[in-house]
């Protein structure tokens, strides 16, 4: 077998950052590409595991993340570390039956695409999720529901999860407006129209109303507000309208201060339609909610704190 080894030299072009970016193939060492390492690492690994390889992730030191892929004929060494503010290196060793330069040629290709936008991730099947999700957490998912609005002319879709029994959802609020009509649809398919009876833009929170009999919910008395870096959590959503698709993810920062909100960062497959999404913890407790991705990206994310939930809800009993 051969054994190769190619070095990357990926640049980042952060979000409103204009300029070129090189398509050159693998074995090139400087290939360039407009996303920043954490972007890159999960791509190679989504990459990866869609192929068959199981993967194994490591942090060998502060800011370098370790792949390691391997089916019955191949095995990859992936190492991705920072060059700079703006750039990320990461250095591929591949011993396989087939050619290593088409082998590597394959998966910069799926990277190229990727982030030119051509080709399409779609959430990991559920019976490989279940292999890695907690039973607890699964057990959440009858919890979660898809939200419908019509919003300045256009329809938006996102996510949210029920907090009291009775009729009540959480969700995120931006596209909303007081009192709006929208419809909600529960994992069993069933739709019930809603109205959102709280909002709060700031927080960028909403709370709706329905009426369709006890539902699974929620519960926010046994949530957890402090998480740890590199800590694991688990999201369910409606990615796509696609009901109770679940997302794992790792706590990568500490809570940031956005626009006066504390926000967790979070490394995790967020798509349209997340918003919304309830947290959970790897004991099935509610941590956090999904409220967006960083722009131009599809993995790192940012949740909202279990502390701002709840202070959006004492809020209207105030």
């Amino acid at each position: 077998m051969s054994r190769l080894i190619i070095a990357w030299h990926l640049a980042v072009l952060l979000a409103g950052v204009n300029g070129a970016y090189g398509s050159a193939l693998c074995p090139d060492p400087e290939s360039q590409f407009p996303a920043p390492a954490s972007e890159v690492v999960e791509i190679i690994s989504g990459w990866f595991s869609d192929q068959g390889y199981s993967v194994r992730r490591d942090f060998p030191s502060p800011g370098t993340v370790h792949l390691t892929a391997w089916n019955w004929q191949d095995e990859w060494d992936i190492t991705v570390r920072p060059h700079s503010a703006l750039a990320s290196v990461a250095t591929v060793i591949h011993e396989g039956a087939a050619p290593s330069s088409q082998a590597c040629r394959r998966l910069l290709e799926h990277v190229n695409g990727e982030l030119l936008g051509t080709v399409t991730r779609r959430p990991p099947p559920a019976e490989r999720l279940q292999q890695t999700v907690p039973t607890v957490v699964l057990d959440r998912i009858e919890t979660v529901v898809c939200i419908r609005a019509r919003s300045k002319k256009r329809e938006v879709q996102f996510s949210g999860f029920v907090v009291d029994p009775d009729g009540l959802v959480l969700c995120t609020a931006h596209d909303l407006a007081d009192h709006q009509r929208v419809t909600v649809t529960f994992y069993d398919g069933v739709s019930v129209p809603g109205t959102i009876v709280r909002l709060d833009l700031r927080k960028d929170l909403a709370l709706v109303e329905y009426s369709a009999g006890t539902r699974a919910f929620v519960s926010l008395s046994s949530g957890r507000n402090l998480l740890g870096m590199g800590e694991s959590v688990f999201s369910i959503g409606c990615p796509n309208n696609l009901r109770g698709t679940l997302a794992p993810g790792t706590i990568n920062g500490p809570p940031r201060l956005v626009n006066d909100q504390p926000l967790w960062q979070v490394e995790m497959d967020i798509y349209p339609g997340s918003s919304g999404s309830p947290v959970f913890d790897a004991r099935g407790q509610l941590v956090a909610m999904v409220k967006g991705r960083y722009r131009g990206t599809s993995t790192v994310g940012f949740l909202t704190p279990l502390e701002t939930i709840i202070a959006f809800l004492l809020s209207g009993n105030e």
